[in-house]
């Protein structure tokens, strides 16, 4: 338990990259949808994207956090089983916490009616969709699953190198352009997207965390193996 709370402590230090600088550019991107949303002021209101910065953010830092740690980690005889458990514990951490306080601002746009001026970049139709529990759930998977998908590419290259990573993204794009082939073949993709539209967001989110789970079981059997 203490390598455990010694690799928490370790990503805690690093305040700028784990608790700042997403927040910094996503307040950026809310600062700057504000002014647009001042400048047009119409009753149809002004829908923003800007949200997704800080969950393209938890994918960026899934991908640099085996790079900028493990091996420091495991020079400190950390092993590999402790270094893995610990980010996951700090990731679950910054999920939650990142989604309660997106909750709040997302509750105070819409008591304030969009800041005044029918902005929607905290509080989003179908993303807010669902009680307030099944939207802590929403956000939390929505942020651990883009947070594994980049922790897996990194385990994967820590295992295997830049040719490892090559020869999954060559793989990866050969199936999906053979599988986007099929779907168009055979007329598929309106009754991919139906099926899709049929369910809640949150129903989507219990699925992600299924791929979640996997993502992180794959990346925990790479790093048992990966070499420092």
């Amino acid at each position: 338990m203490n390598r455990i709370a010694a690799v928490v402590k370790m990503h805690s230090r690093d305040k700028w990259s784990w608790f700042v600088l997403p927040w910094l550019i996503l307040f950026l991107s809310f600062f700057v949808n504000f002014i647009i949303a001042f400048s047009i002021n119409n009753d149809e209101g002004f829908t923003s994207g800007g949200l997704a910065s800080i969950f393209i953010y938890l994918f960026v830092i899934g991908v640099v956090t085996i790079a900028q740690t493990f091996v420091f980690a495991v020079s400190l005889s950390i092993r590999r089983k402790d270094y893995f458990l610990g980010t996951a514990i700090s990731i679950a951490i910054v999920s939650a916490v990142s989604t309660v306080i997106l909750l709040l601002l997302g509750a105070l746009e819409h008591g304030t009616a969009g800041w005044g001026f029918n902005l929607h970049f905290f509080h989003l139709a179908y993303l807010n969709d669902g009680t307030f529990m099944q939207q802590l759930w929403i956000y939390f998977s929505f942020f651990l699953h883009l947070f594994y998908c980049g922790f897996v590419i990194s385990s994967l290259h820590r295992r295997y190198g830049r040719n490892g990573l090559y020869v999954f993204f060559i793989a990866s794009f050969l199936v999906g352009a053979a599988g986007s082939y099929l779907l168009t073949y055979y007329r598929l993709w309106l009754d991919i997207f139906s099926w899709i539209g049929q369910y809640t967001i949150f129903q989507h989110s219990l699925w992600i965390f299924v791929l979640t789970v996997l993502y992180a079981g794959i990346s925990y059997l790479l790093l048992r193996r990966a070499t420092v």
